[in-house]
């Protein structure tokens, strides 16, 4: 029994990711999300976006099936609006979305400089930042503004 665990922990040794692949998702993740929030673009109703000359959004199903809003009610909206500079706006429409969009990004120019730089290593962020920058996300802007929005605050 111990030799089967000591060569699976083997195997998964040597199976480990190439430096480079963190580095390059990284990157593709934080383009994808500025090029997708380009994509989209605002409306004249402030409930939809737009999208190819359609429009994109509406009810949503949350609030449809409990007449609360989501956690991500405005979460579009606000990625849109903080490409095109409109920092207040965004934050009034999910703060949680634009601070996402805003780490995605960072993140995204860490890789493309961990990627052109050939140095993987390159402003390693330690892990309990990561996570208590992530457990605070999930508690104040996410969460924490929903229930505010549950209890008559919104900013929509």
């Amino acid at each position: 029994m111990k030799d089967k665990l000591e060569a699976t922990l083997q195997a998964l040794e040597e199976a480990k990711m190439p430096d480079w692949a963190w580095s390059t998702m990284l990157f593709v993740v934080g383009l994808l999300a500025l090029l997708v929030s380009f994509v989209f673009y605002p409306s004249e109703d402030p409930n939809w976006t737009m999208i190819l000359g359609r429009q994109f959004g509406g009810e949503c199903g949350f609030q449809m099936a409990f007449g609360l809003p989501c956690p991500s009610c405005g979460m579009t909206r606000s990625w849109v609006w903080l490409v095109r500079g409109e920092v207040l706006k965004a934050f009034t429409y999910n703060a949680a979305g634009a601070l996402l969009l805003v780490w995605l990004a960072v993140g995204g120019v860490l890789g493309g400089l961990r990627l052109a730089t050939r140095n993987y290593k390159l402003w390693v962020v330690p892990f309990p930042v990561l996570f208590w920058w992530t457990m605070f996300w999930l508690a104040v802007p996410y969460l924490g503004l929903w229930v505010a929005r549950c209890f008559g605050y919104n900013a929509l």
